[in-house]
């Protein structure tokens, strides 16, 4: 195992919350601490094998050479475009949609493509759109929110693809 620094500050950070938890809730804030991170860690054990699997499974059956001329580095504006919405009609939570974009790029997706896709995943979620927003917020709401976000995985995608030097 790698020891990069974002697990070093992930550690840290968590030593210092236990530490602060102990001072302020006594051993029994922590305990209810670790006995609340098992219970999220056991949902979630149950989950990620199969979603790396699909996503694995996934990358198999799509021929790279499809994903390169779709939403490949040269791919440009469409491929962004193409990113955006793909990303946006991922039924899925993160433990899905993050090792689909993994699958992606090691199948030969564009980096800039790869964040049009998780920013359409995160903005559009059509299928949240359709099971959550517009029956808690009704359609009015849904429509202004989509209509003022519209545009922000496709401007997240150029600008990716500006700072790569791929425009």
């Amino acid at each position: 195992m790698m020891l990069d620094t974002s697990l070093v500050v992930l550690w840290c950070g968590v030593a210092l919350l236990i530490l602060i938890t102990w001072r302020t809730k006594g051993v029994a804030g922590v305990r209810a601490g670790f006995a609340g991170s098992w219970h999220l860690a056991k949902m979630v054990l149950q989950i990620i094998p199969f979603a790396l699997l699909g996503a694995a499974l996934l990358a198999q059956l799509i021929p790279e050479q499809w994903i390169v001329s779709l939403i490949g580095r040269d791919s440009g504006m469409t491929g962004i475009l193409i990113a955006s919405l793909a990303g946006g009609l991922v039924p899925s939570g993160p433990f899905v949609s993050f090792p689909i974009a993994l699958s992606l790029i090691k199948a030969g997706a564009g980096p800039a493509q790869i964040v049009a896709f998780l920013t359409g995943w995160s903005v559009y979620a059509f299928y949240r759109v359709m099971v959550w927003e517009i029956p808690t917020m009704g359609m009015q709401f849904t429509l202004q929110r989509l209509g003022a976000s519209l545009i922000l995985p496709i401007v997240s995608g150029v600008l990716a693809a500006a700072m790569l030097g791929q425009f």
